[in-house]
């Protein structure tokens, strides 16, 4: 637009045939004129351009000034309610100061008191253990008088309980005998309807008892050293003190030719006077006829029965030798050899006899049925009337 200026006036300073002749000179310009416009809209593009690019830049910073604008109301917004938080946290921390002062307080009267009160833990300890001290001396000792007590007691047994029966025997007329006429030297024996009773006094030898049920059963099976002499009462009795009763759990020993009996020492006067009865009567006497008649009847079958059984056993074990002695002679050698073998590998085994358990008849019935439905069924015969008969053909006795 500026040089379109000079150009008019220039146009306007020469004449109408300056124009006309001139016209190159106003092409000229002309074209000058339009390379200029064409610059000036070029810069005019150019320029807007710019301008839209600042509108838009214009714009993108308005927007992000609104985010950041929200962002510092936010940030004030949480500052603000953290501010608040920060008012409440500084008062309760105010309240838990003075919560920490009161515990502290508390604390320290908790220590005092807890110091106070180990140290009178201290002294009741201590003297609770004095005192258990003391205790445990006096039972300890008293436990040690008690032993040696019962040691002297034990000791004093053998010569007291002599004493005791010999004072028993003078009490109530019962004969004591100090030199026996037989085998052994028992402690005590007396003697009442005609037989000898012998009374063998018998304690510990120390302070442990768990042994002494033991020796009274290793001494019960020795005591046969009496019984089997003539004269002598099967009925034994062994006098113990009467503080090791407890102690013991069997107080009768049974074997096969004696009884043993365990007695406390207190109990001498009522054993003595019990025996002493037997005097009072004679039991042979006392039966009835009929009573007498049944005894000697069934002693005179269990005589008769021994005396057949070893009869017939013997008959038995006759033939059963002259059955080995004919296998041995007649059987050819290498038959024998093997009898021979089979015999060393057999074994028989009776029943063990129990001395704590007795053998009942039911029990023994039982077996003999149960043997005989076997050889039944085996095809033996077995007529036990006829066998009786057959039997009692046979002597037993030499004419």
């Amino acid at each position: 637009m500026n040089t379109l200026k000079p150009f008019l006036q220039e146009v306007n300073s020469i004449g109408f045939w300056g124009r006309i002749f001139g016209w190159n000179r106003i092409k000229q310009l002309l074209t000058q004129a339009l390379v200029e416009l064409e610059f000036l809209t070029d810069a005019s593009h150019r320029q807007e351009s710019s301008i839209t690019d600042l509108k838009s830049q214009l714009e993108k910073r308005d927007t992000e000034l609104r985010i950041r604008d929200n962002r510092i109301q936010e940030i004030e917004r949480q500052s603000n309610k953290q501010e608040a938080e920060l008012v409440q946290l500084r008062q309760r921390v105010s309240e838990l100061q003075q919560s920490k002062t009161l515990l502290e307080s508390a604390q320290e009267k908790r220590v005092q008191d807890r110091d106070e009160a180990l140290r009178n833990l201290a002294q009741i300890k201590e003297k609770v253990q004095t005192d258990h001290d003391a205790f445990l001396q006096r039972e300890h000792q008293k436990e040690l008088d008690r032993l040696e007590r019962m040691r002297e007691t034990w000791q004093r047994h053998q010569g007291a309980t002599k004493e005791r029966i010999k004072s028993l025997c003078q009490k109530h007329t019962i004969e004591y005998v100090s030199e026996v006429p037989f085998k052994g030297d028992p402690d005590n024996t007396v003697r009442i309807c005609n037989e000898y009773i012998v009374f063998d006094a018998k304690s510990p030898a120390g302070d442990d008892l768990s042994n002494f049920p033991n020796y009274l059963k290793g001494q019960a099976e020795k005591a046969n050293k009496y019984s089997k002499q003539d004269g002598v009462k099967k009925d034994i009795f062994f006098v113990v003190p009467s503080n090791t009763i407890e102690s013991l759990s069997q107080f009768v020993y049974h074997h096969a030719e004696h009884d043993v009996y365990i007695i406390a020492a207190d109990a001498l006067e009522p054993v003595l006077l019990n025996l002493q009865k037997l005097e009072n009567y004679e039991f042979a006497k006392e039966l009835s006829p009929e009573e007498h008649a049944n005894i000697c009847r069934v002693i005179g079958r269990f005589a008769h029965l021994s005396k057949r059984r070893i009869q017939v056993d013997n008959y038995f074990a006759n033939q059963t030798l002259e059955l080995a002695y004919q296998c041995e002679n007649t059987l050819p050698e290498d038959v024998m050899e093997q009898v021979r073998g089979y015999e060393c590998a057999d074994k028989l085994n009776p029943p063990m006899e129990r001395r704590s358990k007795s053998i009942p008849v039911a029990g023994l019935e039982k077996d003999t049925k149960r043997v005989q439905r076997e050889a039944e069924g085996r095809g033996v015969l077995i007529n036990s009337e006829q066998i009786s008969e057959n039997m009692n053909e046979i002597p037993l006795y030499k004419e």
